[in-house]
């Protein structure tokens, strides 16, 4: 006799016992219905923004590459805006640095922690429209004794979503069709060995 047969027939009919039990199985199907419906709605709502989030990546992925080919000119407060973004990311105290840009070049001034200067003028040049650099930064080895370096200042979450707390839906999303691929070939291989 099949031993694997013998063992899914069992789990079915304890299933069915547990589900028809005149006591309490009009509850237990009402928890199951109830539970089903909230999955359903909560997928629903996770798809949608796994498609929003994967179709806003697409848009700013072309929007990079366009960009690269195509040479635009940018107006000074737009050149202005990228750059204090980008100190977001390279910079523990973004605000201690004034950014002025005229016509493509962006003039760096204030103060910075001397391990994270080489960063903010790297993060500077990579900006499109970007011509220009004039670095005015005062480095200083630690933040002792200057005011606009006080406190511990932060750092905006890594670039690469897998290094984050939480992860965008699209990451999710990846991530979880990997692992999926990675079980079935794991199952493909086991019944390969088997066979």
């Amino acid at each position: 006799m099949n031993r694997n047969g013998l063992l899914a027939g069992a789990g079915l009919g304890a299933l069915l016992m547990f589900m028809a039990d005149p006591e309490r199985g009009a509850r237990r199907r009402a928890l199951v219905r109830d539970k089903t419906v909230r999955s359903a709605r909560v997928g629903g709502r996770a798809l949608t923004a796994t498609a929003a989030d994967l179709a806003n990546r697409t848009r700013g992925a072309a929007a990079n590459a366009w960009g690269s080919i195509r040479r635009e000119s940018v107006d000074d407060e737009r050149l202005i805006e990228r750059v204090r973004a980008a100190l977001g990311h390279v910079c523990s105290h973004p605000r201690a640095i004034a950014v002025e840009a005229i016509d493509g070049e962006v003039t760096l001034r204030g103060d910075v922690l001397a391990s994270e200067a080489d960063a903010v003028v790297a993060a500077t040049r990579s900006i499109r429209g970007v011509g220009e650099i004039v670095v005015e930064l005062d480095k200083h080895a630690t933040r002792d004794g200057v005011p606009s370096l006080q406190g511990m200042g932060r750092f905006e979450e890594p670039s690469l979503d897998m290094l984050q707390r939480r992860w965008a839906s699209a990451t999710r999303a990846l991530v979880g069709m990997a692992a999926v691929a990675a079980a079935a070939f794991s199952v493909l291989a086991y019944a390969r060995r088997a066979a």
